[in-house]
């Protein structure tokens, strides 16, 4: 008897409890249409859109129009057709690519040789053809009022062949702007960027007949110094590449890994049994 009166009590609290949770969320309901429901936390409020009235009355209006359209749409079993064989291609397709990168994670082909990405760039050298030119430079921006301005000229104009380190030294102290990168290739476009070189400037003829510049701007003197240079219709230097050749034969492997699964996995099966053609 005892336990029957404890198990009517705990059945009681409970259905209290059940009550003033719905209770709770019955108040935080703002609007319904059929199953789905809006409530307070969806809003996206903050002081700065105003009103709060006019930004909620705003949001459910939206929020209802959205589920009536959404409603009149699950009513068309035409559309509800071709959502569904969409659904079905994208999970398929979900499904593969997850399955390819859990394998090949796994796998002991994720490291790409230097002799691969060379025997690769001498095999579609025809692919690596300018369409810009690359440059190898050292570019700096310094104000008018920087001190040994003339030291610094006459050590980059020598560069190579002068101290690297006061160059370094200097930039790091005055310089606004710099790349000092001198082994790294870029495009020559990137540098004109920051550089105030005349609009008609004609980039081939410069670059084969310059191999410093300098111009000033209203607060600052721009260096530029050349060191060396990849042509429109060049072919690209192997270094600036890399990168796009790595990737390259990575998805190969990838994908010849994929294939060979793939093929395994059918011939391994049997007809009639794991599949059947009519």
């Amino acid at each position: 008897m005892n336990n029957y009166i404890i198990l009517v009590i705990v059945i009681f609290l409970q259905g209290c409890n059940w009550m003033e949770n719905n209770e709770e969320e019955n108040k935080n309901i703002l609007a319904r249409v059929g199953n789905s429901t809006l409530y307070k936390k969806d809003i996206l409020y903050n002081p700065s859109l105003g009103d709060s009235a006019q930004v909620y009355s705003t949001q459910i209006n939206l929020w209802i129009k959205k589920q009536l359209v959404l409603n009149s749409t699950f009513q068309s079993d035409e559309i509800m057709n071709e959502i569904q064989s969409k659904v079905d291609q994208y999970k398929e397709s979900l499904m593969l690519f997850e399955f390819e990168k859990y394998l090949f994670a796994n796998s002991n082909t994720t490291d790409i040789s230097i002799d691969e990405i060379v025997d690769y760039y001498e095999e579609n050298i025809e692919d690596f053809i300018l369409p810009f030119n690359l440059v190898k430079a050292l570019y700096v921006k310094v104000p008018f009022d920087a001190p040994s301005i003339n030291t610094f000229r006459n050590n980059l104009r020598k560069f190579p062949n002068s101290d690297t380190t006061e160059i370094i030294s200097y930039c790091f102290q005055f310089a606004e702007k710099s790349f000092l990168e001198d082994s790294t290739w870029i495009k020559f476009d990137d540098i004109m960027m920051n550089v105030p070189f005349p609009a008609d400037i004609d980039r081939v003829r410069f670059l084969k007949t310059r191999s410093y510049y300098e111009t000033r701007d209203e607060e600052h003197i721009h260096f530029v110094r050349i060191l060396d240079k990849k042509l429109v219709g060049d072919f690209s230097p192997i270094s600036f590449e890399e990168e796009i050749i790595n990737t390259i034969l990575l998805n190969n492997r990838k994908q010849d890994l994929f294939d060979k699964l793939r093929d395994s996995i059918y011939n391994n099966s049997t007809r009639g049994v794991d599949y059947e053609i009519y």
